[in-house]
């Protein structure tokens, strides 16, 4: 066997993200569906849950990630694993004896939210010390597109459980996912941490020191800003409204799956299609491409049909899954290594910031504006940032040293 797979530590890693991966792309599902159910159909009450957990996941990262660099890593990401079992099955529990209540659903979520924020940097310190620096990169490639297959197959998995069963068994089944994560991680063997207590810098001096990397960087917070917009205004609100729509006028938790499933696929062949190195421009691609998240409201709004808002999902899903892959890459490529994690840290709380405002702002334009209002609002303003991402030049060339490398 050849490439990262015949390392046996890095095969149980890779095992054990596909199975977490899973369990987040199911409980994305699962979740928006119990806090409709709890609270008689309120876009308020999803709000309130979606937004809290993001807040949680957002304040958590930067936090987590210099804890990451400190411990061992494999062990705080077998603790991560262990405190979301507790939370899924104890989430499960309550859904299935009907007894959940909405600061229930809220508080389990949010330590959920913050397991995962010190799990996914740790993952990423960690990958590197099982492979040698020729099976990297192909180790980072295997490991993205298992996340977007697994996704593709947790949505669409996680709405049909749903529709079968209900959404506490299909969140029991994504706490057992956890529970084999922890299993397959914890057969991997002792991993030391990279770092020593003589060699650690004062957290803030670290924070402030990723700080003036994106500070001096205009193409870096340009696109932190503008992510920030972008998952305020279309993503964060489409988690709210999507799953009403799709309830009201759709099949419902099966839809909404499928739907997600086909933003997936679309990211899986985006990532596909960037790793191989052929699009001369492929920041402006998948710019382009991103103009289709203008579409999406707009058709949910005329009640389409979901041939058509499948194949719409699937081309933002494209879009998500190239720039994922030359953003990464550019930040790998353009950052020192012994400064990338950090700002990566601030990237991942600035563009993740708009999230929480997102959702309750949704909430709260759903109820007293209406889904009318509301979704051509989320087409105009996504199509405005789309064309304030594209009008810069910087921005343009990202990816474009990798081609030629």
């Amino acid at each position: 066997m050849r490439g990262p797979f015949q390392q046996r530590r890095f095969r149980l890693l890779f095992l054990a993200q596909c199975t977490s991966f899973l369990g987040d792309a199911m409980l994305l599902v699962a979740l928006s569906f119990a806090a409709l159910d709890v609270s008689n159909g309120s876009a308020s009450a999803l709000s309130i849950v979606l937004g809290t957990g993001s807040a949680a996941l957002v304040l958590s990262f930067l936090v987590s990630g210099v804890w990451a660099d400190r411990l061992p890593r494999l062990r705080v990401m077998v603790a991560s694993d262990l405190i979301r079992v507790a939370t899924q099955a104890a989430t499960a529990a309550l859904l299935i004896a009907g007894a959940a209540t909405l600061p229930q659903l809220v508080a389990l979520y949010a330590l959920y939210s913050i397991a995962t924020a010190f799990f996914t940097p740790a993952r990423t310190g960690l990958t590197p010390q099982l492979l040698e620096p020729r099976l990297l990169m192909a180790g980072n490639g295997a490991m993205a597109t298992a996340e977007h297959l697994m996704w593709l197959i947790g949505f669409a998995f996680g709405g049909g459980l749903v529709a079968w069963i209900g959404a506490g068994w299909a969140i029991a089944i994504d706490a057992a996912t956890f529970a084999v994560s922890a299993i397959l991680l914890l057969a991997i063997g002792r991993v030391p941490a990279t770092s020593t207590a003589e060699g650690r810098q004062p957290f803030l001096r670290e924070l402030a020191a990723g700080w003036r990397e994106v500070r001096s960087r205009r193409w870096l917070w340009f696109t932190i800003l503008n992510a920030t917009l972008f998952l305020l205004i279309y993503e964060a609100p489409l988690q709210v409204l999507g799953p009403i729509i799709t309830t009201n006028h759709y099949d419902g938790a099966r839809t909404w799956g499928f739907l997600l499933a086909a933003t997936g696929g679309g990211a899986l062949l985006g990532a596909l299609l960037a790793t191989r190195n052929r699009l001369r421009r492929p920041m402006v691609v998948s710019m382009v491409l991103f103009f289709g998240t203008g579409a999406v409201p707009l058709l949910l709004l005329a009640h389409a049909p979901i041939a058509m808002l499948i194949a719409t999902n699937a081309i933002v899903g494209l879009a998500f899954g190239l720039f994922d892959t030359i953003w990464n890459s550019s930040l790998q490529h353009r950052i020192a290594p012994d400064r990338v994690s950090r700002v990566s840290a601030w990237d991942w709380m600035g563009s993740m910031a708009g999230m929480p405002l997102g959702f309750a702002l949704a909430g709260l334009a759903v109820e007293h504006l209406g889904e009318r209002a509301t979704l051509i609002t989320m087409a105009i303003g996504t199509v405005l940032v789309c064309a304030a991402f594209i009008s810069d030049r910087d921005v343009r060339h990202l990816g474009d040293e990798l081609i030629s490398a």
